[in-house]
């Protein structure tokens, strides 16, 4: 139970940082959604899915590489955080003098022949966001929670006071006659933002960075490394295009005229799931460290199937509580977006699911199986390609949410038929189940309700459901904390 706590403390603390950054972000979106255009939102959507898919590749699995070895006894963190380091440094060189010598096939791919700037700021944002990884990972991993939830939210901050001066201060000085500089479109203005709060990210990491110019001890070899690293890395790659490819296949299947503003109302509406990503992201940096930390322990597989339980009813929870304040919510985003507000209730169930694979995940990286996590991203990935191949023409937007939904129900199943196999954990298959279908179906329930009342009922009763199916441990846990 100490070790629940602590993990409870760390999330709140790197959830701190997360939900202010986010949540700022979040306050943001009213403004993107008015400046930006349906088509231009969805060019925004565009590059940052490159962005997401590329930074798992080109960080080759070195954070949980450098996690799971630099806890061995015997080996020297420093080291072990110097070679994967380097490792990653070479690819994301190597892929940037790549894409310039490429950058005229890569931008008529992309359709922004006009505009090489997009291609230069992406590949700017993506290497930042990359090389930061790893000085990230060893803040975590030396519990420096504050230092790493400061450099963070400055990282965040500069990014958000940017946007305001582009979107709100440049037009209001305008007005009265002085006119700053300024980019020639809203996309390329928030592209701009994000590349600078990336240059000061890495300043303010910069003395984690100490140990990759010390050759004093040898680490282990480097065949070692990429032997664990590329496959994690090989198994995140489906996750993350099973997440955002969509809006890829959203811009080649839907016909020309319309794809991009799709695209972008499907962004819009998925920002909205942001508080349920909120939580994962801010429970992933706590729970991987601690995964690792407790994988010698006999009991692991019992706190591990406790974790589990206890994140799903957080989940569930906050999907009741957004479902039913859905008509406040909705307005973060801008009124000609809201036509896609029906996927939304999809987009929870989605991300819960999401939520489940990285606890069920875990079974392969504390055994060092991790070429079975290729095999479960990889079923994933199939499925969702599949489905929205089908689906997108027929369904457009929709179809994309389906197809989400039906991939993280594969992984799912496969993740855990193969945990069961190879690292037995005794999850309460049976309270999990009925958390999600209780959080999902009135999730459905409280969008088909206009009136406030039968909301209020409704949410109430759910939230009561929830109670009585996890009422012991909720109590053990309370009981816990009180104790402390």
């Amino acid at each position: 139970m100490s070790s629940l706590r602590s993990l409870a403390g760390q999330t709140a603390i790197y959830g701190l940082s997360s939900i202010v950054g986010r949540f700022a972000y979040f306050l943001l979106t009213p403004l993107h959604t008015t400046v930006l255009q349906r088509a231009e939102m969805g060019i925004n959507t565009d590059i940052y899915s490159w962005i997401a898919v590329l930074t798992v590749v080109l960080t080759l699995g070195m954070e949980t590489t450098y996690f799971r070895f630099s806890t061995k006894e015997g080996l020297d963190e420093k080291t072990i955080f110097r070679q994967t380091f380097w490792v990653m440094t070479a690819a994301v060189g190597s892929f940037v003098v790549l894409a310039m010598l490429l950058q005229n096939h890569i931008l008529q791919a992309m359709r922004y022949e006009s505009h090489p700037g997009y291609l230069w700021l992406l590949l700017l944002i993506l290497s930042g966001e990359v090389l930061a990884t790893l000085p990230y990972a060893r803040l975590r991993q030396q519990n420096k929670v504050l230092q790493f939830a400061l450099i963070r939210l400055t990282n965040i901050f500069v990014n958000i006071g940017l946007n305001l001066y582009f979107f709100l201060l440049t037009p209001f000085l305008a007005n009265r006659g002085v006119n700053l500089p300024v980019p020639v479109n809203p996309v390329l203005a928030i592209f701009l933002a994000n590349g600078a709060a990336v240059i000061v990210q890495l300043l303010l990491l910069t003395p984690m960075l100490r140990p990759v110019f010390v050759f004093k001890s040898k680490g282990i070899q480097l065949k070692k490394i990429l032997s664990y690293g590329l496959p994690v890395m090989l198994a995140g790659l489906p996750g993350i295009v099973n997440e955002v490819f969509d809006r890829q296949l959203l811009k080649y299947l839907l016909p020309a005229e319309i794809s991009l503003e799709q695209m972008g109302v499907y962004a819009a509406v998925f920002r909205l799931s942001v508080f349920i990503s909120l939580f994962i992201q801010a429970f992933r940096y706590a729970a991987e460290p601690f995964f690792f930390k407790n994988a010698e322990n006999k009991k692991a597989p019992e706190l591990y199937a406790r974790v589990m339980e206890l994140f799903v009813l957080v989940m569930a929870i906050a999907v009741v509580l957004l479902s039913a304040f859905l008509p406040v919510v909705k307005y973060f985003i801008h009124s000609k977006f809201w036509d896609g507000l029906h996927i939304l209730p999809l987009l929870f169930v989605a991300q819960m699911l999401l939520g489940v694979i990285f606890n069920l995940n875990i079974w392969y990286k504390v055994t060092e199986k991790t070429h079975y996590g290729i095999t479960i991203s990889l079923s994933g990935a199939i499925v969702n390609l599949l489905v929205n191949a089908t689906l997108i023409p027929v369904l457009g937007i929709m179809g994309a949410a389906l197809a989400l939904v039906i991939s993280h129900v594969v992984m799912v199943m496969v993740s855990y038929y193969l945990s069961r196999k190879y690292f037995p954990i005794p999850y309460r298959v049976k309270a999990i189940l009925t958390l999600l279908v209780i959080s999902t179906s009135t999730s459905f329930l409280l969008f088909q309700i206009n009136n406030f009342i039968g909301k209020g009922v409704v949410s109430l009763l759910a939230l009561v459901l929830l109670y009585q199916t996890e009422k012991e441990e909720i109590k053990t846990l309370l009981i816990s904390i009180s104790k402390r």
